[in-house]
C-alpha cells in the first residue's frame, strides 16, 4: 500500500510539472503574436527598413514633383563615396528618370564624418532657402572640389569664396549671416532626425519609393523602379 501511494504522488507531482510546462509554452506562443493581427513579430519585421519622417516639402528637389517614382539621396558633402554617386550615378538618373517626368529626386542632409560636414550642410540648407537653383549649384561644385575626408577643407573661408566666384546672385551678407548664426541648424538635425527614425547607417543610402536600395549604381536604381 505504501509503495502504491508513493507512486501515485509522484504521478500526480509529474502530471502537474507537465501542465505548467504546457501553459508556460501556450504563453510564449501568445506573446509572439501581434494583438492586432496575429502576425508572428520576427525580427526581420520589427526591424524591417522603411523610410520615416520625410516630408517632401522640406527638401530640395529635381524633377516632377507629381511623378510616380520618389528618389531620395541621404549624403555627407566629404563623403567619397557620395561624389562617386553624385558625378557618375546621378547624370545617368538625371536624364533617364528626372528631365523625362518619371521620376522626382529630393537629397536629406547625413553630416556625420567630421564637424565641417555641418558647416558644409549648413551652408547648403541655406542657398536653398534663398534659391533652389543655388542649392544644387552648390550641390555639384562642393562634389567636384571635394578635399580628403580626414582633413578640416570645407571651413567657412572655403565655402564663401566658393560661392563667391560661382554662383552670382546670391545675397553674400545674408549668407554669412546666416552661416555665422547657425541660422538653420535645427533644419539638419531634423533631417539627421530623418535619417535615424530612417535606420540609415552611412553615405549615399539612397530611397526609392519608401524603400532603401542595396545596390545604389544606376543600373541597381533602374532595376527597383522598372520593378516599380
Amino acid at each position: 500500500m505504501k509503495s502504491s501511494k508513493k507512486s501515485s504522488k509522484w504521478s500526480f507531482f509529474l502530471l502537474g510539472g507537465v501542465v505548467v510546462l504546457l501553459v508556460a509554452v501556450l504563453l510564449v506562443i501568445k506573446l509572439t503574436y501581434d494583438k492586432g493581427e496575429g502576425e508572428i513579430l520576427t525580427p526581420a519585421s520589427v526591424q524591417e527598413q522603411v523610410l520615416n519622417g520625410f516630408e517632401t516639402s522640406n527638401q530640395p528637389y529635381i524633377g516632377d514633383q507629381k511623378a510616380p517614382v520618389v528618389i531620395v539621396e541621404f549624403a555627407d558633402y566629404k563623403c567619397p563615396s557620395c561624389k562617386h554617386w553624385t558625378e557618375d550615378v546621378f547624370p545617368q538618373l538625371k536624364k533617364a528618370y528626372l528631365d523625362t517626368g518619371k521620376a522626382v529626386f529630393y537629397f536629406v542632409d547625413l553630416p556625420f564624418l567630421a564637424p565641417d560636414s555641418t558647416a558644409a550642410a549648413l551652408a547648403g540648407e541655406s542657398l536653398y532657402q534663398q534659391n533652389v537653383d543655388y542649392f544644387w549649384t552648390y550641390y555639384k561644385l562642393m562634389m567636384e572640389q571635394q578635399g580628403n575626408k580626414n582633413d578640416t577643407w570645407a571651413t567657412k573661408e572655403f565655402i564663401m569664396d566658393l560661392v563667391k566666384q560661382n554662383i552670382p546672385g546670391v545675397d553674400l551678407k545674408q549668407f554669412e549671416q546666416d552661416l555665422d548664426s547657425l541660422k538653420y541648424i535645427d533644419n539638419i538635425n531634423a533631417d539627421i532626425k530623418i535619417a535615424d527614425d530612417s535606420q540609415v547607417g552611412g553615405t549615399p543610402t539612397i530611397f526609392v519609393n519608401g524603400n532603401p536600395v542595396e545596390d545604389d549604381s544606376f543600373e541597381g536604381i533602374k532595376a527597383v523602379i522598372e520593378k516599380q
